[in-house]
């Protein structure tokens, strides 16, 4: 078991091409954060912790589609004591900060 706090989010640019971007981030397969974001609107300052079961904790974020399929826009695992993530698929760009609390 260990805890994660995620710190800052970022979009640099966005998966949709109109509108905002509605992205949710799983930790281990379970949602944890969801958010509204754009390249104008492009920073959502987290400062929150999650709890994760296992040794590795395997961060996946996604653009919730209404229409079709989720789209996966990166999977990362956390490494070291704090660091910044990028998910870049499917022409996206994001960034999320985090710090470990516990391992």
């Amino acid at each position: 078991m260990g805890v994660v706090k995620f710190v800052r989010l970022e979009c640099v640019k966005q998966e949709d091409w109109n509108g905002e971007d509605d992205i949710y981030i799983t930790i281990n397969g379970d949602q944890v954060y969801s958010t509204s974001i754009s390249e104008d609107d492009n920073k959502r300052d987290i400062d929150q912790t999650f709890t994760y079961q296992g040794d590795v904790a395997t961060v996946r974020m996604y653009e919730y589609d209404s229409t079709d399929d989720d789209d996966l826009l990166g999977e990362q695992i956390v490494l070291g004591d704090y660091g910044e993530m990028k998910f870049t698929e499917d022409d996206a760009y994001y960034t999320l900060s985090y710090r470990v609390i516990e391992r």
